[in-house]
């Protein structure tokens, strides 16, 4: 019975202190990991970071660190998985507003302002008094704004290929038409001023198309402005290594 006993106590102490070594462990890999980031060595930090993943793969800290540590590399792809990995293992606010605001930048060095916003805005939820994060949030739909205006003027622009030569084929019809249009015109004015005297030509008091153009074209000039010029500091924040060392 003491036998058995004995047997079951030394089982446990076994394996609590395989326990112990292994959370042990794992914090050091993840100190040793800071350290050399802190040192701007992020391939070095990178593998200190993947070694503790290897002893405990579903907590946040060295996620989230290796995350960053790929970031400043500029592996934003693999960045990005490992910061969705530690937004999903948080147990803080805090810990997933981080997560989820580098994910926003892992998306915006991607080039894809669309789902950065997103992300800003979620963790914006999480905790919405962060002004980095609020600032990054409006960057990226001012970019994703301009991205979505050049896009149209694309599309505006390759539709009106055709209206060039439609014009020409237009002025090769020589003088004929244009006559027989304008005689129209006189005749339909003249019925017009017959039925009403206080009857305006329809074109009059009427901005010209094409001066309405110009108009609408500085406006959105103006708004790409002023997105380039906020978009060129490349002032949305980067991502900081988490200061828990353990």
């Amino acid at each position: 019975m003491n036998t058995k006993i004995f047997f079951l106590s030394f089982i446990t102490a076994f394996f609590c202190s395989g326990i112990l070594f292994g959370q042990n462990n794992y914090r050091t890999l993840v100190y040793e990991g800071n350290e050399k980031f802190n040192g701007k060595d992020y391939d070095g930090a990178s593998v200190k970071y993947m070694e503790a993943i290897k002893t405990n793969d579903k907590d946040f800290t060295a996620h989230y660190n290796l995350g960053n540590a790929l970031y400043k590399n500029k592996k934003y792809e693999e960045a990005k998985a490992e910061f969705e990995k530690a937004q999903r293992f948080s147990q803080t606010i805090s810990d997933k507003a981080a997560a989820l605001h580098n994910l926003g930048n892992a998306y915006m060095q991607m080039k894809q302002p669309e789902k950065a916003a997103e992300f800003y805005k979620q963790s914006l939820k999480q905790n919405p008094y962060s002004e980095a994060t609020r600032k990054n949030y409006e960057i990226a739909k001012l970019k994703e704004k301009e991205n979505q205006q050049k896009k149209q003027q694309q599309n505006n622009s390759g539709k009106g290929g055709g209206g060039k030569d439609q014009q020409k084929n237009d002025d090769q019809k020589g003088p004929k038409d244009q006559n027989q249009d304008q005689g129209q015109g006189q005749k339909n004015q003249g019925k017009g001023q017959g039925n009403n005297p206080d009857q305006k030509p329809n074109n009059e008091g009427k901005i010209p198309k094409e001066l309405e153009n110009q108009i609408l074209n500085k406006v959105s000039d103006k708004e790409k402005e002023t997105a380039r010029r906020i978009l060129n500091k490349n002032s949305y924040s980067m991502p900081e290594s988490n200061e828990k060392d353990w």
